[in-house]
């Protein structure tokens, strides 16, 4: 079963790029007890080991950033104009709740607004929306310690739905992720593997891969996963698709980004099969992951995306389901319980 109480504390910790730590500190507390080692990158990327019976290095990577905004520019009036971190859907933010984080570790509430004159026919963008705190001028603002500069981050609830296998909250891209590696490392804790484990909190995933870059430049691994969210093509009214919510791991045949290594593609399909574990296949030709860096380090990396599918992306509320967490963490485990030199050379070849 998973740990709702971590789902919950990853999932509503703040953190956007560039202002990562709460995140990684968090996910440290929860590492520390199965980890060898925990390291860390120039950037803040958080890295965690555990050794295998050989110097075979597997990274896993899931990044810690969520997107965001950054306090830009306060008018004389107390209104604030924000800078967006990562991608967003102007059309989610009028009338929602973010926090402030102040330098000295101040949490100040606005809401997001949608400036009056705006015509309705037009296409919102960021700079027709401000945010509101309750100030009357830009002293008040200054007064209450906000500054440029200041990270802001949309205020959500950890909801479990009817059906309690859907859980809503805000950035499950990709906490989720964060989540399924503290459990794979737990799980392993007692086990003997044949690879040294890498498990990694990359940072500035949102803003170009950013951590995934450094991280594995510093590790150097022989092979990598990236694990990610992914859209449920599920909905009413949008482009349907195989993948959807609740229906197991998602491995990705291709992205914006990447190609997923064939050889290695496979075999995770074997694993699954072999363990009866529910699994989908995804080609998300628009996005990117941790891959896009993770698969061109060195001489080139066998690499793929093993993804969540979620619903509602780059929101304040995304929905997951808790069987596709609990399919993602099995497969993994068995893939990496399995793994020997052998079942690495049969990928290798398969290149060849």
């Amino acid at each position: 079963m998973a740990d709702l109480e971590m789902l919950k504390q990853f999932s509503l910790a703040n953190g956007i790029s560039g202002y990562e730590k709460n995140i990684t500190r968090l996910m440290k507390t929860y590492l520390e007890e199965y980890a060898d080692d925990i390291q860390y990158d120039g950037l803040g990327s958080l890295i965690a080991i555990q050794n295998g019976e050989s110097p075979f290095k597997v990274l896993l990577t899931a990044h810690v950033d969520e997107i965001g905004f950054l306090v830009k520019n306060i008018d004389e009036h107390g209104f604030i104009q924000v800078q967006p971190v990562g991608g967003w859907n102007p059309r989610h933010l009028p009338s929602s709740l973010m926090n402030i984080e102040t330098r000295d570790g101040q949490n100040i509430k606005g809401v997001m607004a949608l400036k009056q004159q705006t015509p309705k026919e037009k296409v919102l963008t960021v700079d027709d929306l401000y945010l509101d705190v309750g100030a009357f001028s830009k002293q008040d603002v200054l007064d209450m310690g906000i500054g440029k500069g200041d990270p802001v981050t949309p205020v959500s609830d950890f909801i479990m739905m009817q059906n309690e296998k859907c859980v809503l909250s805000k950035a499950w891209d990709d906490r989720i992720g964060v989540a399924v590696m503290v459990e794979v490392m737990k799980r392993l804790h007692h086990e003997k593997i044949y690879p040294t484990l890498y498990v990694a909190g990359t940072v500035q995933e949102e803003v170009g891969l950013r951590g995934a870059k450094t991280v594995a430049q510093m590790v150097q691994p022989d092979l990598a996963l990236a694990i990610d969210v992914t859209f449920s093509y599920d909905l009413p009214g949008g482009e349907q698709g195989d993948v959807r919510l609740g229906n197991g791991v998602a491995l990705c045949v291709m992205d914006g980004s990447v190609i997923g290594h064939t050889g290695l593609l496979k075999q995770l399909e074997n694993i699954c099969r072999n363990h009866h574990i529910a699994y989908q296949l995804d080609m998300d030709l628009a996005g990117g992951t941790d891959s896009g860096e993770l698969s061109k380090v060195g001489q080139g990396v066998m690499n793929l995306t093993i993804s969540i599918p979620t619903r509602y992306m780059h929101s304040h509320y995304t929905m997951i389901h808790l069987d596709d967490f609990e399919a993602t963490v099995d497969m993994l485990v068995a893939f990496l319980k399995e793994f020997d030199e052998d079942m690495y050379m049969s990928m290798v070849e398969d290149k060849r």
